[in-house]
């Protein structure tokens, strides 16, 4: 009898401490009114666990940026009918994950955004960096969502639309990101760009009609992994790469890019910044403006295409700044 009253008192301590790590953890808020500024006022009544805020279909008008600077967070909403728009001369981003001091001085740990569409409405802003010109005093671009030193963190099926700089960026010590079911277009720059970002997983990507490229990366972007992705009628190139290191691109098509499909370069005159060990593994690149692939400067070693096929590129299909930078296996030019 002792025994099972024993049992009997330890499992019922585990129930209770389940239960309060539940509560808190698992804290959840719905957002009635439609505007970022509830979602905002949401978040800050959160107990410090974290939580969820969970957002109905509907239009939310943003007056100010989402801050998502806390960790186990989840802001979800309810697929492409929970829309997040930036109002009328705002000029800022829509969704930040981390903080917005212009070096973060800690890790922002377990934020996801999920379920949502943001439209940053940049027929009707003025300036790429909130506050003033892009400098370390004004260091926000206005992007549909920026992700700061964020780690463990996820953003998944999401559509962002219309940014005044780039849909989605990754910057100063992302890692472990995982973005998943992600779709951006007619976005001033770049669809998806990522700086200082490393360890990070890219999946069911599709970016298209962006301003300038449909992927860049720049600045130790290293050791990241994509797969399925589609880039179509981007401006300039359809991925553009810079000091970015050993990334694997895995059933990747780019079409009808204005320049070229994939160009590979250092930055500016410094070969120890150049876009070195990439693989590319089932890539179709079709009908770009110049040539499928450009490795622009001799620095760009180490990098491989397996299994790819370009077809009608206007300029050909490889180009090389030296012999070898590029190593085609199983390439079919067409």
């Amino acid at each position: 009898m002792k025994m099972i009253h024993r049992a009997y008192v330890v499992w019922t301590l585990l129930a209770l401490v389940l239960s309060s790590v539940s509560s808190s953890v698992f804290a959840a808020q719905q957002v009635k009114e439609k505007t970022c500024d509830a979602i905002q006022k949401a978040i800050h009544q959160l107990p410090a666990e974290g939580g969820e805020i969970s957002l109905p279909a509907g239009t939310y008008n943003c007056t100010k940026p989402i801050i998502l600077d806390r960790n186990n967070l989840t802001l979800r909403g309810a697929g492409p009918g929970t829309l997040l728009r930036l109002a009328d001369h705002i000029n800022a981003p829509v969704i930040v994950m981390g903080l917005t001091e212009n070096i973060p001085s800690r890790d922002t740990r377990h934020v996801r955004v999920m379920d949502l569409m943001i439209d940053g409405n940049r027929a009707n802003q003025t300036a790429e960096c909130m506050g003033g010109p892009c400098s370390d005093q004004f260091p926000l671009r206005n992007n549909g969502i920026s992700i700061r030193r964020c780690v463990d963190c996820v953003v998944q099926s999401v559509i962002v639309f219309g940014a005044m700089s780039g849909g989605l960026v990754t910057e100063l010590g992302c890692r472990r990101l995982t973005i998943r079911d992600y779709t951006s277009y007619d976005n001033e720059f770049d669809g998806l760009a990522g700086y200082e970002t490393e360890d990070s997983t890219f999946s069911g990507i599709h970016l298209y009609g962006n301003k300038a490229a449909g992927i860049s990366t720049d600045i130790k972007f290293n050791n990241n992994k994509f797969y399925d992705v589609t880039i179509a009628d981007n401006k300039t190139v359809g991925i553009f790469m810079r000091d970015s290191l050993d990334n694997s691109f895995t059933n990747l098509h780019i079409r009808d890019s204005v320049q070229h499909g994939i160009f590979l370069a250092q930055v500016n005159t410094d070969p120890s910044t150049a876009a070195t060990g990439n693989t590319f593994t089932g890539v179709v690149i079709s009908r770009s403006g110049g040539m499928g692939i450009l490795a622009n400067d001799a620095s760009c070693v180490n990098n491989m295409m397996v299994g790819a096929q370009f077809i009608n590129n206007k300029n050909g299909c490889i180009s090389e700044a030296a012999s070898g930078l590029v190593e085609n296996v199983g390439a079919i030019c067409r």
